[in-house]
């Protein structure tokens, strides 16, 4: 049915002298990269424009979202502030939507049109908070890489589609 992600997330600036995107989360499968049993779910973010990205990716490269924009609210500046973020992953029909709420409000969606992700089914699904698990698909970054520098709070991983009246409370 989907996965919601939420934290609260204060930053005070972004050093691109160290990293150019710092990932929140990334979650993975263990599955060869490109296989078609590969999964991985990740939220960073950078310093330029909109500063939340999101890949999902079920299988083939064919069948994924890589460092997609997402939000309308968040800015670089608006980060220095506490703020609770949700980020909503799931299919609807043929389409992959993902939903981004700002202290419980919705402020954007994406649908990806014909993007469906398939179930992922491996028992070996692991993630990590403040850096990359392991070389993303389409990037040379390694396990590490990527590293948080933010205050994160009441991290929460879901393995259901919470809707917005959950996601507000």
């Amino acid at each position: 049915t989907g996965v919601t992600v939420e934290f609260w997330l204060k930053k005070a600036a972004f050093d691109a002298a160290k990293t150019g995107k710092e990932v929140v989360f990334d979650l993975w499968n263990s599955s060869s990269a490109g296989s078609t049993d590969y999964g991985r779910l990740t939220i960073e973010m950078s310093s330029s424009g909109t500063p939340f990205l999101v890949t999902a990716q079920s299988g083939t490269i064919s069948s994924s979202i890589a460092h997609s924009t997402i939000g309308i609210t968040p800015t670089v500046s608006s980060l220095t502030d506490w703020h609770h973020y949700a980020f909503r992953f799931y299919n609807s029909g043929e389409n992959f939507i993902v939903k981004l709420y700002v202290d419980g409000i919705l402020d954007d969606t994406n649908t990806y049109t014909s993007k469906s992700l398939g179930e992922i089914t491996t028992a070996n699904m692991i993630g990590r908070v403040g850096s990359l698990l392991s070389t993303p698909i389409d990037s040379s970054a390694t396990a590490g890489a990527g590293k948080l520098s933010a205050s994160l709070d009441d991290f929460r991983f879901w393995k259901s589609d919470r809707n917005s009246r959950e996601i507000a409370t």
